[in-house]
């Protein structure tokens, strides 16, 4: 399960005006955006939030893997690491849009690419390797803790009123 903090560990990684916000600074800032704009941020926090995810997963397997320092790292988004070397890059995706990932192999076809599960299965093993983690598990997170919270905020009235069964 992803938790909370690591959704405001991705904004604040993603969002150079929000490096060292607070969590209440970082819904009040999701509160005032456009609702046109939505997409692209859950988007945007979706895939860093992925990269951070699939480096936390190949850490547990004993594979020393890094994110890079800018999220707009060209080409790959991390490493994986002998030591100080650089062994290999690979490009996430996460989407569940299997021409999203189609594109990229065209792009890049030296790459390694790494998927959520949704768009994976669709490919050869040698070209996308499954992360295990699903898109709709990582948008599910993003939305719930930062979108969800900022446009819906629970007050502490009816969470009170939730416990003890209140109307409110």
């Amino acid at each position: 399960m992803i938790e909370p903090f690591e959704v405001f560990d991705a904004v604040r990684r993603g969002y150079n005006e929000l490096e060292t916000a607070s969590n209440p600074e970082i819904l009040d800032y999701f509160t005032a955006i456009d609702g046109e704009s939505v997409a692209g941020h859950v988007s945007h926090i979706k895939g860093i939030l992925f990269e951070q995810e699939y480096v936390d997963l190949l850490t547990t397997q004993g594979i020393e893997a890094q994110v890079f320092e800018v999220t707009n790292h060209p080409v790959s988004d991390i490493a994986i690491m002998e030591g100080d070397t650089i062994v290999q890059e690979i490009q996430l995706k996460a989407t569940d849009c299997s021409s999203y990932v189609s594109a990229t192999i065209e792009e890049n076809p030296d790459i390694a690419i790494v998927a959520t599960s949704e768009v994976a299965g669709g490919f050869d093993g040698d070209m996308v390797t499954n992360s295990g983690i699903e898109d709709a598990a990582l948008e599910q997170a993003v939305t719930d803790t930062v979108l969800d919270e900022a446009v819906n905020p629970v007050s502490p009235f009816s969470v009170i009123g939730w416990m003890f069964g209140l109307p409110f």
